[in-house]
């Protein structure tokens, strides 16, 4: 099974999903973050370690210290260097176009996903990350 990390900063929004994974057990293993900044620090501290770096991430664009805008820059610019590939899903409140296209020019992010995120959808991820294919 996969690893999911999760991170936003909306209770609410944790609590929805936490939910849906404690009824759907679909990923191995979860950890949740409630900004970027502790999720960057998490993958940076094991970027050379395939067994603690995440499969799928879950991640809120606004979160007041280090936003997921600059979570995703993080991840571009050090993309290379992991030792397995890394799928994002941004979960967001914001219905802007320019958004969803700016999210989606990385080539890591499968989805643009409107927020609250549901169980069938983490079910439909789980199962579409799980016959990606992945490099190690």
């Amino acid at each position: 099974m996969k690893t999911l990390f999760v991170a936003d900063d909306n209770e609410l929004d944790l609590r929805i999903i936490r939910l849906n994974l404690a009824r759907n057990v679909v990923f191995g293993h979860v950890l949740y973050f409630n900004d970027g900044k502790p999720l960057w620090d998490y993958i940076k501290s094991n970027i050379d370690d395939a067994v603690n770096l995440p499969d799928v991430i879950f991640l809120d664009l606004n979160m007041p210290v280090m936003c997921g805008w600059s979570v995703l820059e993080s991840l571009k610019k050090n993309y290379a260097r992991l030792p397995k590939s890394i799928s994002v899903y941004i979960l967001s409140a914001s219905i802007d176009a320019t958004d969803r296209r700016k999210a989606m020019n990385y080539h890591f992010v499968k989805e643009f996903i409107s927020k609250p995120l549901y169980r069938d959808k983490i079910i439909s991820i789980a199962k579409e990350d799980e016959h990606s294919p992945r490099i190690y």
